[in-house]
């Protein structure tokens, strides 16, 4: 079920101004406290979606999980022709 719609005030926020969301509407958005938001300004406003997490490469390599078994080609069938080998 989509929430209603929400008019919400502008307030400053230090330097910069702030809007609080509904918690229906975080909800439906999958929104958790502290999670890194994107915004971007499009023709009908602004966007606010969740930010994508771009891993660095010493990350990527770090989570990286070699196999642990020797690595063998599946085939559904049995060698024929030339790619039998003697």
């Amino acid at each position: 079920m989509t929430p209603a719609p929400s008019k919400q005030a502008l307030r400053r926020w230090g330097n910069s101004l702030g809007v609080r969301l509904p918690v229906a509407i975080a909800r439906e958005a999958h929104f958790l406290e502290d999670q890194e938001v994107e915004l971007t300004v499009v023709e009908e406003g602004v966007l606010i979606r969740a930010a994508q997490k771009h891993l660095s490469l010493e990350q990527r390599l770090a989570a990286y999980k070699p196999m642990t078994a020797e690595a063998m080609e599946a085939m559904a069938w049995p060698p024929v022709g030339k790619e039998v080998l003697e």
